[in-house]
């Protein structure tokens, strides 16, 4: 059994928790440990005070302050353990003060529910001022489902989807590897139903569109980049240094690019309208790189 430390010392953090607790204010922990002991739980319905050993995450909260989760008010969603969280940050409310004890119980659960009932209330504002594309929301990359390539991102509480193509601008060799579950991103809102608890967003919507740049770097003599796929059959790609992918041509005078190699280019053609742009190379400012041959292991 675990044991805890209590969750407030002074008067003053007292005071802060019991405000918390008043107003309903949400507030920002940190997971800093979870342990299973025994707490005082009441009953909903009879009110009855009973003893409980269970799963809780330990809080660090502003001011020093200590709060307690128990599991049950961690999430609707029934996890094996909590363990997989410590480290994390999670809004909370203050949902009891056990004076006897000095132990703060405080509920994620509530806290989503409050920020989900906002978020809901807000979309519907937006969606009539027409400005739901306007504003840009922090959320939390939940989960990929790599069959429906959908990636799952909670919003103040709720669960949004974004289609995998909507995760960046311009292509990707293996963008499953770029997106972490609890990795933080900015994301626009495109469509929502909440009879159906459905919102749609798109991080890429949130970033500057790469292809503004180009329209700025198109009269350029050079632009940098650097060789990321050559492709038999689908070409030369090369990544400019805003991030973004493009098709490559090479004059038949220069000498076959790997993987690697760092170019100058001019830009072609540009194409908004299916996200596409052409460049030629011009050189390797930093010479080319040596071409491994895949029969070199049978001599070494």
């Amino acid at each position: 059994m675990t044991t805890y430390v209590e969750s407030w010392n002074t008067d003053e953090q007292l005071e802060e928790l019991s405000r918390l607790k008043l107003t309903q204010s949400i507030s920002t922990g940190v997971i800093k440990s979870v342990g299973n002991f025994t707490l005082q739980t009441r009953d909903a319905d009879t009110g009855e005070i009973k003893q409980e050993s269970q799963e809780v995450a330990y809080f660090m909260l502003p001011n020093g302050i200590t709060g307690y989760c128990p599991a049950r008010e961690f999430s609707d969603h029934q996890y094996r353990s909590l363990v997989g969280f410590v480290g994390q940050k999670k809004d909370i409310i203050v949902d009891e003060l056990i004076l006897d004890e000095r132990i703060a119980l405080v509920s994620v659960k509530k806290a989503e529910k409050l920020q989900a009932d906002d978020f809901w209330k807000e979309l519907e504002e937006r969606q009539k001022d027409n400005t739901l594309d306007k504003h840009v929301y922090k959320g939390v990359v939940t989960g990929i489902n790599g069959e429906t390539d959908k990636v799952f991102v909670r919003i103040n509480g709720v669960d949004c989807f974004m289609n995998l193509g909507h995760w960046k601008h311009g292509r990707s060799r293996d963008i499953r590897s770029e997106i972490e579950r609890g990795q933080e991103v900015f994301v626009k809102v495109l469509r929502f139903d909440e009879k159906l608890k459905l919102v749609q967003v798109s991080r890429r919507a949130a970033q500057e569109a790469p292809f503004d740049k180009l329209e700025q770097m198109k009269d350029m003599e050079a632009v940098a980049g650097r060789i990321t796929e050559v492709h038999p059959i689908h070409g030369i790609f090369v990544q400019l240094d805003m991030g973004l992918e493009v098709k490559g041509m090479k004059p038949r005078y220069l000498e076959e690019p790997v993987v690697g190699d760092v170019v100058t280019c001019k830009i072609r053609t540009i194409d908004r309208s299916r996200r596409h742009c052409k460049v030629v190379i011009l050189g390797y400012p930093r010479g080319k790189k040596a071409r491994k041959d895949v029969g070199d292991f049978l001599f070494q």
